[in-house]
C-alpha cells in the first residue's frame, strides 16, 4: 500500500495523471479496496468474505484497463491499427464479462466467487496473449516506447506472465509448484510495483514518431484488400440472388 501511494503522488507531482488515466486509475482503485478490506477485517470479520469477493471483482475489471492504456499509448500516432486495437479489445472484455455473468445468473449471488475467479482467469490469460501479441508487433515494427510507457509495459508484462503461468498449472493434477508459485504472485506485484515507482517517477518525453509507418502502410493495404474482398463478395451474392 505504501509503494502504491507512492505511485500515485509521483503520478500526481509529475503530472502523469492526464497521460496515463486507466493506468492511475486502477492503482487507486486497488489502493482503496485494500484499505477497505484491512478495515472489514479488524472490524467486521464476518462481512469480509463477501466484501472481498466483491471488491475482487472490481479489481480484476479495473486491471483490464491497463492493457488499453498500453494499447492506447503505444498506438496514439497510429490512428487506423489503434482503432481495431480498441475494438478488439472491447470484444474480449464484453466476452469476458457475459462468460462470468453466466455464472450469476444460473448460480444467484452465492456463486460469486466462482464468477469473480472465472472473470479474472478469463481476463488474465487475454492480457497474457494481447501482451505477447503487442510486443511481437512492436518488434516487428520497431516501434518505440518512451521510458514512462516502457516501464509501465515491463511491470504489467511481469505480474500478468506470473499469474498466468500460475493459472496453467492450476488446471493440472498435483499442484503442489502452483502453490508455491501462487505466494510469489505478491512478491511479483511488489517487483511491479518498484518498476512502475522507477519509471513513472517523472514525466518524459514521447519518442518522435517517423513521418511514415510501416505498420500503417500494411494496416491500409490489408484494408483494402479487405473492402476489395468484401466488395467483390457483395457482388457475386447479388447476381447469385438475382431472379
Amino acid at each position: 500500500m505504501a509503494l502504491e501511494g507512492v505511485v500515485l503522488f509521483r503520478g500526481l507531482r509529475a503530472a502523469l495523471l492526464k497521460r496515463y488515466p486507466l493506468f492511475y486509475t486502477y492503482i487507486t482503485c486497488i489502493l482503496l479496496i485494500e484499505l477497505l478490506r484491512f478495515a472489514a477485517y479488524t472490524s467486521a470479520p464476518g462481512f469480509f468474505q463477501a466484501f472481498y469477493w466483491h471488491s475482487e471483482l472490481v479489481a480484476a475489471a479495473a486491471s483490464y484497463g491497463i492493457i488499453v492504456e498500453i494499447f492506447r499509448k503505444a498506438l496514439q500516432h497510429n490512428p487506423g491499427v489503434a482503432r481495431v486495437a480498441r475494438k478488439l479489445l472491447l470484444v474480449i472484455f464484453v466476452i469476458a464479462v457475459s462468460y462470468a455473468a453466466s455464472d450469476l445468473l444460473h448460480g444467484g449471488f452465492a456463486s460469486m466467487p466462482r464468477a469473480t475467479a472465472d472473470l479474472g482467469r478469463c481476463l488474465k490469460y487475454a492480457e497474457g496473449a494481447l501482451l505477447l501479441t503487442m510486443l511481437s508487433l512492436f518488434l516487428q515494427y520497431r516501434i518505440s516506447f518512451g521510458r514512462n510507457l516502457l516501464g509501465l509495459t515491463l511491470g504489467y508484462s511481469l505480474w500478468v506472465g506470473l499469474d498466468v503461468v500460475n493459472l496453467a498449472l492450476l488446471s493440472f493434477p498435483g499442484n503442489e509448484f502452483s502453490i508455491g508459485l501462487r505466494k510469489s504472485l505478491s512478491i511479483a506485484y511488489l517487483i511491479s510495483l518498484v518498476v512502475w515507482c522507477t519509471s513513472l517517477w517523472s514525466s518524459q518525453p514521447d519518442p518522435v514518431p517517423p513521418r511514415e509507418s510501416a505498420i500503417d502502410r500494411d494496416y491500409a493495404f490489408l484494408a483494402a484488400k479487405t473492402r476489395a474482398a468484401l466488395a467483390q463478395l457483395s457482388s457475386r451474392a447479388r447476381r447469385t440472388l438475382r431472379p
